[in-house]
Parts: structure tokens; C-alpha cells; sequence
């Protein structure tokens, strides 16, 4: 059973990085169809304050950020684990901060999950717990644990699972690490493994998988227009993404994956308006489309 599930939740980090990049979509998000133009994507130029609306690849959407005077409503992203599938977050707010964030497959095999967050005095994240759902009902549960440095930043996340709805304690556990260069993440070591009843990572069992996010330019990272919480929960959920929250724009990804699992190595382009924001990758067969704020 063990190995079963490290071998599935291997599978769901390649999937999430199949997520970000997929291109094969035949239908595009909320079936509107766009061509991508040197201009933001069709968009008018914007020269102040803006807000990431579009990802569009090959002419479909593959990721859209509904919005409403700067504030996130729901995050949409095509899934590509089935035709014409998507994956959804929605998080809600109290007050100023995001409490929660829901994320629901429109695939008859992709899980939901369900995070609650907390904040230390000092606004940073104190905790989070989420279910994993399918449907309505619940299948398994999780606690997250954050290490920060001096600095603030996050350099561990552990996650320890308790999966199924039979045994109330510990099975499981996910262990990201991360190293930066500056306010970039350049490496996560996902590594997973099975606990104790208490949560403890029992020596033999575990699996590792590196991340690697290189090359990075100089200029500003679209995502970082829309709320970091919200892309830590989705990094969560597929470790994959965690580049989506550092400040440029990175130009390669490795991911190395335990065997018989392949390595991946993409390598990323961008064209930029004068704002120093990407608009679209030196094809042009990509395009980021903004609001203006």
C-alpha cells in the first residue's frame, strides 16, 4: 500500500507540471478563443499597476485569474490529465487574508482538496490543514508545518497525511526543502515517505524528487501580481510549480524524478513590454494578458 501511494503522488507531480504547460487543450478556459498578438495578448498597453489575467498557449487559455478590483476570486488552470478538464481554486478571505483555498477537478479522477490557513502575529504562516476530497466526501487529511529563516523566507514545508477514513493517525509524509538565490527558489527536494502513527518518517521508505528552477532573468514574474498564498497552496498540492512564487522569470526547469520515472528539462523565453513584464515568449506562440489596476 505504501509504495502504491508514493508511486500515485509521484504521478501528481508530474501532472501539476503538465498543469503549467500543456498546449494540447482543444477547447480553451470559458471557451473564449484568442490569438496572441505582440500587445499583452490583444490587451491594451499598460503602463501603470496591472494584474495577471491569461496564460495563453497556441491560442487556448490555459490558465485565467478572475478578478475584482485586485482581488483573486478563482484561479482556473487546464488539466491535463483528460480532454477538456480543468482545475480550480478558490479561495476565501477574512478580512484581508486568505483563509482558505478550495481546489476542484472537473476530471473524473482528479482529487479535491480543501486548505485552512493560519498567521502568526507577525502575518507570516503559522499552519495550514487540508482534505483531500472526492466528490463531497472526504478521503484523507493533512497537517503542514513551516520552518522559516531570518530572513522570512520558507525553507521547509512537512506535511504529514493521514490517508483514508478508517485509521485517524499518521501514515504518510511530504518533506519539501527549499533553496533560494536571492527572492528566488532555485531548488526543492520533495521527499516522501511513510510515518508513524505520531508522524515520524520511518527510515527505508521514502522517495525523493528534485526540482530544479534556473536561468532566472531579471525582470518581474507575472505571478507575483496575484496572491503568493495562493500559489503556495497550489505548490502544495504539486511541488512542481513552486517557481511560480519567486520573483523573476525563470528560464529552465529540471525536475529529477526517482526511477524508472524520466528526468524533464524545459527551457522557458520571454518577450517583455517596457514595464519589465512578460507579454509573450520569443515565439510568440504564448502570450501573458494583464488588467490594469
Amino acid at each position: 500500500m505504501s509504495k502504491n501511494f508514493l508511486f500515485k503522488a509521484l504521478l501528481g507531480l508530474a501532472f501539476g507540471f503538465l498543469v503549467s504547460c500543456d498546449n494540447t487543450t482543444d477547447d480553451p478556459i470559458n471557451q473564449n478563443k484568442t490569438t496572441n498578438t505582440n500587445n499583452n495578448g490583444g490587451t491594451p498597453t499598460i503602463t501603470g499597476p496591472r494584474i495577471l489575467s491569461k496564460i495563453i498557449s497556441g491560442g487556448n487559455t490555459q490558465q485565467e485569474f478572475i478578478t475584482t478590483a485586485g482581488v483573486l476570486e478563482k484561479g482556473i488552470f487546464t488539466d491535463a490529465s483528460a480532454p477538456n478538464s480543468f482545475f480550480t481554486g478558490t479561495p476565501t478571505y477574512t478580512g484581508t487574508k486568505m483563509s482558505k483555498v478550495k481546489f476542484v477537478g472537473t476530471a473524473s479522477n482528479s482529487p479535491g482538496y480543501e486548505f485552512n490557513i493560519t498567521y502568526d502575529v507577525n502575518g507570516r504562516i503559522s499552519g495550514t490543514t487540508s482534505n483531500m476530497l472526492t466528490g463531497s466526501t472526504i478521503i484523507g487529511n493533512s497537517d503542514y508545518f513551516y520552518t522559516y529563516d531570518s530572513a522570512g523566507k520558507i525553507t521547509k514545508i512537512m506535511e504529514k497525511k493521514k490517508i483514508g477514513t478508517v485509521t485517524p493517525t499518521y501514515t504518510h509524509f511530504t518533506e519539501n526543502t527549499l533553496t533560494y538565490s536571492g527572492d528566488n527558489i532555485t531548488k526543492v527536494v520533495s521527499v516522501m515517505g511513510v510515518t508513524d502513527s505520531s508522524g515520524n518518517p520511518q527510515a527505508g521508505s521514502s522517495l525523493a524528487t528534485t526540482f530544479n528552477f534556473t536561468n532566472y532573468d531579471s525582470k518581474i514574474n507575472p505571478y507575483t501580481t496575484l496572491p503568493k498564498t495562493f500559489f503556495l497552496m497550489y505548490s502544495l498540492i504539486h511541488p512542481a510549480n513552486f517557481y511560480n512564487l519567486s520573483a523573476n522569470n525563470v528560464g529552465n526547469l529540471n525536475f529529477a524524478y526517482p526511477a524508472p520515472a524520466p528526468a524533464i528539462s524545459v527551457n522557458l523565453t520571454y518577450q517583455y513590454d517596457t514595464q519589465n513584464y512578460p507579454i509573450s515568449d520569443q515565439t510568440n506562440s504564448a502570450s501573458y494578458v494583464y488588467k490594469a489596476l
